[in-house]
């Protein structure tokens, strides 16, 4: 869990709504919002279960507006990071990511909500393939809600188990061979869950941070040929990258798609491949970021996974 960080006084937020709660991050930022504030923590779940003690459940479905009423009711502000993520149908990335994010817009506006927080990210533009694609919508959307609002956009978030960058450090510690997607030249900047969620959480007691779009990036751009070689040395072993061609990877998704596995799905290439904004400079000035760099990330993962 992210270290326990003192708060400013909450003023008037008093109850905390968390969509996508049953997720990684979402329970992640639910235990530390608990272990630091004592404000009423409402945890939104639509199929899956949270557990987390003191947090009052929800029941929710972004797709059923009526559903949406009871759960916001007496919410004062939303962190909304429920998201579909992977989907081998592209309107299905709409549906639950614009759709349902206008049906919540609606309810909160209807309800007396001060404040959203979006959790977006950023690979949210018009060239990375559908999820990127409605991300960006779903920003314009909240945007244009009336109420106050942020919106953050994480990099490739890892940690506690959670993304493909924790399953790359996982695949580098077991197996010699490393597949990497065309010539291994596409930039990242991976940051770590703990520092993601306390950028959140002081995104919500800043009474003065509104109408801002902030990126949560680690503190440096690597190549995924530079990740690679970085992991491989922080475990001190010797790897060798598979280089394969992107539109060999679209094809072989495609077939074993239509076999019923959907490990990856085509819309994940792109979205991986396109350009991102990896500036911190705002989240510095707004929110006192300072990620971790991937080495002392590594580690405290290694000791929490332990934990």
């Amino acid at each position: 869990m992210p270290p326990l960080i003192k708060y400013p006084s909450s003023g008037t937020t008093n109850s905390i709504l968390v969509t996508g709660a049953s997720s990684e991050m979402g329970s992640v930022l639910i235990k530390q919002l608990l272990s630091n504030s004592g404000l009423e923590i409402k945890a939104m779940v639509h199929c899956s279960v949270v557990n987390v003690l003191g947090c009052e459940i929800r029941q929710g479905n972004l797709n059923n507006p009526g559903s949406l009423v009871q759960a916001l009711s007496g919410i004062d502000t939303v962190v909304h990071m429920a998201a579909l993520t992977k989907t081998p149908r592209e309107s299905d990335y709409f549906e639950t990511n614009v759709r349902g994010t206008q049906n919540l817009i609606d309810v909160c506006s209807a309800g007396g909500v001060k404040k959203i927080i979006y959790i977006s990210s950023s690979a949210a533009s018009l060239n990375g393939g559908g999820y990127s694609r409605s991300k960006l919508e779903a920003e314009q959307r909240i945007k244009r809600s009336g109420m106050k609002w942020v919106i953050l956009r994480p990099s490739e978030v890892y940690g506690q188990r959670m993304g493909p960058i924790n399953r790359l450090i996982n695949w580098i510690q077991k197996f010699i061979f490393v597949p990497v997607i065309g010539a291994g030249q596409c930039k990242l900047s991976p940051v770590f869950i703990d520092d993601v969620v306390s950028a959140i959480a002081l995104s919500i007691f800043n009474k003065e941070l509104e109408n801002e779009t902030i990126v949560l990036a680690g503190p440096e751009e690597l190549t995924f040929n530079d990740l690679v070689d970085r992991i491989a040395l922080y475990f001190g072993v010797n790897r060798f990258k598979l280089h394969l061609p992107a539109d060999l990877i679209k094809f072989g998704i495609i077939v074993t798609s239509r076999i019923g596995i959907n490990t990856l799905v085509s819309d994940q290439i792109p979205r991986l491949l396109c350009k991102k904004n990896y500036g911190i400079d705002l989240a510095r000035e707004k929110l006192d970021y300072s990620p971790c760099f991937l080495e002392e990330s590594i580690k405290k993962n290694t000791i929490t996974c332990k934990d």
